[in-house]
């Protein structure tokens, strides 16, 4: 069940688990709980479910994704396990998958048929046509070996070199944690315009440049999912991502799980190095000899555990993850669709229905990170852009659409100004941006949200409004998450567990290290017995 905005649970006090958080991996983690047979007892602080996956109306009759925007990578085990379809899940990939438009009037689009991309690619290189499909070749490999290590604690060295045996085992293993995007696609290929788009994956939500060493790493990330058969295809969510912990939930709901919100969490009950339950913010306690935090490292460690619950080089580490994001998320409430001048056009076409991707070069996704990384928001920043309401309707009012942009890059601190004084200029410049490619779009927005990372953060509660919980660079994966020498959803403090993206395999609406989690949860108390 769920209660009511600010209440707890008015039977008992007590539960077999109790999580901290209301995200996807929090509500997959108490459904395979529930499902094992546990009481399980869910608290959100905020009046809704779903973390950074959700839907939400800023605007009077428009409702867009807010942070979280489409999905590739939600484990096809848990939609299966917990028949998510049936709890209205549905999920469609987009075609194009995405739209490229560059200064020169020219257009770039990758479609689910692969012939048709390669017409696309054969615009600018006939060269790079076979150059593609011997790329995917080579991600078709790294995803071969890497997939069986996505679901169980994170991978020991013996396990990845295992993986990695065989005919161009090193090479593929050197890519995956050494290579910088830049560096795999031009190994491939000659044409910039093929490049510009294909490198974006390796920065989603990093702090790092297409140059910078480990960004193949985040490229993999976002190949691992598969929708209809399309490998690396991305879509999006009916009704908005926050039809995907609506769905968990109405399924947890059938298992008995309970899911409070607006109940806000204090601290986790620890006493001899065990955790016991958690208190809230009004002072009520909830016992449980199993809590599962969903919530990113520093915030479950640093202040829901405590530090002098933990030991002193557990506690170093997790100070020292990398967590402050650099991501802007801008939604947009438009009275016409976007006029592309390299597709003009102000009806539902191609170039609305998919990503839509400002990029024209690796060379300014580079500048954009430089000045990133001087403490500046970028003077022309990398955009991912989707309008939903292209292909659904219900989202907006009629004749009206939704923008949503993942925008790159706006550092946490930045070096000149705070965010509240510099917001609307970066909003503004995102906008100018967007317009070199479709000039009417200054002129058709009705409403405008700019949330940078410190929003997010508020907002959200992820701690320097990373999307991942941390950065998912090599460095930060494998035996490095969540912490160096700390691998595993179990942490220091007996009966407490990780489940949240913190924990390998990393972030994005995956669901991996939720559904881990509490089959490391119920692993443990089988060799324990109870």
């Amino acid at each position: 069940m769920t209660e009511p905005n600010g209440a707890a649970p008015r039977d008992s006090t007590r539960f077999d688990a109790i999580v901290i958080g209301a995200g996807h991996n929090g509500l997959i983690a108490a459904n395979y709980l529930a499902r094992a047979g546990k009481r399980v007892l869910v608290f959100e602080r905020r009046p809704v479910i779903g973390g950074a996956t959700v839907t939400e109306e800023p605007f009077p009759g428009y409702r867009l994704s807010t942070c979280s925007y489409v999905c590739n990578l939600l484990l096809p085990e848990v939609v299966r396990d917990f028949d998510l379809a049936r709890h209205g899940y549905d999920v469609r990939p987009f075609d194009p998958q995405y739209f490229v438009p560059f200064p020169d009037g020219r257009f770039f689009m990758s479609c689910l048929d692969g012939a048709k991309t390669r017409e696309q690619i054969a615009k600018f290189s006939k060269k790079d046509v076979a150059a593609y499909d011997a790329y995917w070749a080579m991600w078709d490999r790294i995803l071969a070996r890497m997939r069986p290590l996505l679901h169980h604690d994170a991978p020991s060295e013996a396990e990845l070199a295992a993986a990695f045996a065989g005919p161009e085992g090193e090479a593929d293993r050197q890519t995956l944690t050494e290579a910088s995007i830049a560096e795999v696609l031009d190994r491939f290929f000659e044409s910039e315009q093929i490049k510009s788009p294909l490198c974006t994956g390796g920065v989603i939500g990093v702090n790092a440049g297409p140059r910078t060493s480990g960004t193949a790493y985040v490229k993999f990330h976002h190949l691992i999912g598969n929708l209809q058969g399309h490998q690396g295809a991305w879509g999006f969510v009916r009704g908005g991502m926050g039809s995907i912990p609506a769905s968990l939930a109405a399924a947890g709901h059938e298992l008995g799980v309970t899911i409070a919100t607006d109940v806000e969490v204090a601290e986790i009950d620890i006493a001899e190095g065990r955790a016991h339950g958690v208190r809230l913010t009004d002072g009520r306690r909830y016992t449980a000899d199993l809590v599962l935090s969903s919530a990113d490292p520093h915030r479950t460690f640093l202040h829901l555990a405590g530090e002098h619950h933990l030991p002193a080089d557990y506690v170093a580490a997790v100070k020292s993850l990398r967590m402050k994001g650099s991501v802007v998320k801008v939604l947009l409430a438009l009275g016409e669709l976007p006029d592309f001048t390299a597709l003009p056009g102000t009806t539902v076409g191609p170039q609305h229905t998919g990503g839509i991707v400002i990029n024209p070069s690796v060379d300014y996704l580079d500048a954009a990170w430089r000045d990133c990384e001087a403490g500046r928001p970028s003077h022309r920043p990398f955009m991912d852009c989707y309008i939903q309401t292209a292909t659904e309707d219900g989202l907006a009012p009629p004749g009206k659409h939704t923008m949503s942009l993942f925008v790159q890059y706006a550092p946490y601190d930045l070096i000149e100004h705070t965010w509240d004084e510099q917001r609307d200029e970066i909003g503004a410049n995102i906008v100018a941006t967007l317009a070199e490619f479709a000039p009417n779009v200054p002129g058709a927005i009705e409403h405008i949200q700019v949330l940078g990372p410190p929003d997010i953060e508020r907002t959200i509660g992820i701690t320097g409004g990373n999307i991942f919980h941390g950065e998912i660079m090599p460095d930060q994966m494998f035996a490095g998450r969540p912490v160096p020498g700390y691998p595993s959803y179990r942490t220091p403090v007996d009966g407490l567990y990780l489940c949240g993206s913190g924990a390998w395999p990393g972030g994005a609406v995956f669901g991996a290290p939720g559904r881990n989690c509490a089959a490391r949860v119920m692993s443990d108390l089988t060799e324990l017995r109870l």
